[in-house]
Order: C-alpha cells, then sequence, then structure tokens
C-alpha cells in the first residue's frame, strides 16, 4: 500500500512525484484561458454590457481557489502557474480581440454587399421600364418624348442612368464622402428623374394628340 508523506509546501506519493499542485495549475491556467476568450467574445455577441463582468466574476470564482490551492501545496507551481496565466490570458485576449474585429469587418462587409444588391434590384427596374420606350414600337410612337434628350426632363434621366452606371460598375468613385451613400443618392436622383421625364413625356403625347 502507498503511503503519502505531508512535507512543508508539497503532497508527494512514493517516489517524491507530485501530482496535485500541477493539476491544480493546469486547471487554473485552462480556466484563466477560457475566461479570457469568453469576456472578450461574448459581450459582442449576446450585446449584453453586463456579460463580460459576469463572465469575468465567474472565472475568477473558479480560478481562485485552483490557484490557491495549488501555490498551498508548492509555491512554485503556484508562481509558475500565475505567470503563466497571465501571459495566456493576454495573448488569448489579442486573440480574441482579433477575431472579433474579423467578425464586425466580415458582417460590415456582408450587409453592404447586400445594400448594394438591393440598390442593384431598384436600378435594374428603372432601367427595364426606362428600356421600353426604346424597344417597344408602340411605346416609342406615344411617348416620343422619351427618347428626346432636348426635352429637360429627359436630359436630366440621361445624366441620372450615367451617373448611376458609374457608381454601379465601380462603387468606390467618390461620389459623395461614402461610396454607398453616393450610389443611394444616385438611384434616388434615377427614380425622380425617371417619374419627371415619364410625366414630361406623357403631358408632351396628350399635348400632340389634342392638337388638330
Amino acid at each position: 500500500m502507498k503511503r503519502l508523506c505531508i512535507q512543508p509546501g508539497r503532497i508527494v506519493g512514493l517516489g517524491g512525484t507530485a501530482v496535485v499542485a500541477p493539476t491544480l495549475g493546469l486547471l487554473a491556467i485552462l480556466v484563466g484561458i477560457a475566461t479570457a476568450w469568453l469576456v472578450n467574445t461574448r459581450p459582442s455577441r449576446e450585446q449584453d454590457p453586463d456579460a463580460r463582468f459576469w463572465y469575468g466574476f465567474t472565472g475568477f470564482c473558479l480560478l481562485a481557489p485552483m490557484l490557491l490551492i495549488a501555490a498551498m501545496l508548492d509555491r512554485w507551481i503556484g508562481a509558475l502557474a500565475l505567470v503563466m496565466i497571465a501571459a495566456s490570458a493576454l495573448a488569448t485576449g489579442k486573440l480574441a480581440a482579433r477575431r472579433v474585429e474579423n467578425l464586425a469587418a466580415a458582417e460590415s462587409q456582408s450587409r453592404r454587399a447586400a445594400e448594394h444588391a438591393a440598390l442593384a434590384a431598384r436600378h435594374d427596374s428603372v432601367l427595364r421600364a426606362w428600356s421600353r420606350y426604346a424597344l417597344d414600337p408602340a411605346a416609342a410612337i406615344d411617348f416620343p418624348a422619351m427618347n428626346d434628350v432636348h426635352v429637360p426632363e429627359v436630359s436630366t434621366l440621361a445624366k441620372a442612368l450615367a451617373e448611376a452606371e458609374l457608381l454601379r460598375r465601380d462603387p468606390q468613385t467618390p461620389a459623395s464622402e461614402h461610396a454607398g451613400t453616393g450610389y443611394l443618392q444616385a438611384i434616388g436622383r434615377l427614380e425622380t428623374a425617371f417619374r419627371l421625364a415619364e410625366q414630361a413625356a406623357a403631358d408632351a403625347g396628350s399635348s400632340e394628340r389634342i392638337m388638330p
């Protein structure tokens, strides 16, 4: 039967192998790493400002007893574990912060892509409506003014079409301080210009039909 021998600051088994202190030190290091990771990543995902405190508090409540007992059993292992916890927590915090930044950048890029796709759909809708006046002979005959750039509203529409197409092909074109905002504003101007051009063409067509 193995007998335990209790020496000052150390518990050893037969053969002088310390088991408890290193195990507790290792567990404390793992808890420190996990706590640092959760403290830096979970609050942004959970949208809870108090999450950082509660994760840190829970981790401390788990880590402190392990580290204290390890230090009582072997002060050198306790000191080494404390240093390792500080170093690993610092490295984990930097890694977690970089991961949060990358996720935020990816989400922002995805959101911008979705917004750009929605604007492109509105852009296509105007192009389809406008092309009817050029491709449909009946519409071209009924509303000839839609193909006459001498009409002020149609001239404005042509400029809006060119601007929107430029921003769609090259979103980085500095039409405004922010390229995305520039395309949004260009689509708004295009839709307005198209409505005004249609109205002007309809009024011109009505006037021509009324004249003897």
